[in-house]
């Protein structure tokens, strides 16, 4: 199987910029989403239109506008379910979380809060992030299948996860408290899969801001992973990056598992 995961900033605007023509030349089994800013409503005539591959389901936000996830699933990889959602309203209300479950995989595909710029929302953040991954485990204790988490989880993890380390130690996305997050979800038995496979491997970045063709010059942060139960490492054949691939500020990160 093939999954992706792509913050597009915004399905109807990544929709008039290739979007279908970059699913249509990949054909990737599923498709992960966050920051959709959209509901069903709004994306109806799109959902029609890639019906002839996928089964689309939204996870979107309350307010209009603003974040919201959503699983594009190939028609041919029927899920035996799909849950939207960690139960606790507030962390509902924004969207943040759809999961699917198939024979032998649970895949989450999660939309991470940003902490802020005054840091308002770091404890918000870490608490929905602790929360999934708690599900995670759950999940994989009660079923014994393997578990990915995707996603946009709007951190660095280590100096080599962005271009200036130094610079933005104080800045939300770098903090000690959420670079030690991801820390408690390796030491949980959670592999983040690219850096497994890619140890030392310098300027692999996945979000660079519009302002001062930093993507272009490759000034961005690495803000998007898989995570995978450890089992399931030995059945990776591919982990990668989409660079190429614009739309949004953001790039596509791919997995392909046996």
């Amino acid at each position: 199987m093939i999954f992706t995961s792509w913050n597009v900033n915004g399905l109807r605007s990544v929709s008039t910029k290739g979007f279908e023509e970059w699913f249509r030349l990949f054909l990737p089994d599923v498709i992960a989403l966050q920051e959709i800013k959209a509901t069903q409503q709004d994306v109806l005539a799109l959902i029609e239109r890639w019906s002839d591959l996928y089964n689309v389901h939204l996870n979107p936000a309350e307010k209009k506008g603003y974040s919201g996830t959503a699983l594009l699933i190939k028609k041919t990889c029927t899920p035996i379910s799909i849950e939207r959602g960690i139960g606790i309203p507030e962390y509902d209300a924004e969207g943040r979380l759809i999961y699917a479950e198939f024979e032998n995989i649970i895949f989450l595909n999660g939309y991470f809060p940003n902490g802020q710029r005054d840091h308002g929302r770091v404890e918000f953040k870490l608490d929905f992030s602790r929360r999934v991954v708690a599900l995670a485990h759950e999940l994989h204790q009660k079923t014994n299948k393997e578990i990915i988490i995707a996603g946009d989880i709007n951190t660095a993890h280590c100096e080599i996860d962005l271009s200036n380390p130094k610079a933005n130690s104080k800045t939300t996305g770098f903090l000690p408290n959420e670079r030690a997050f991801i820390d408690e979800m390796q030491d949980g038995g959670l592999t983040d899969v690219f850096r497994h496979f890619h140890p030392g491997l310098p300027d692999q970045y996945t979000w660079w801001t519009y302002r001062g063709d930093c993507r272009e010059r490759n000034i961005g942060w690495r803000l998007d992973y898989f995570f995978a139960t450890k089992n399931l490492l030995s059945r990776v054949k591919s982990v990668a990056h989409h660079f190429e691939v614009l739309g949004s500020d953001h790039c596509p990160i791919f997995l392909e598992v046996n």
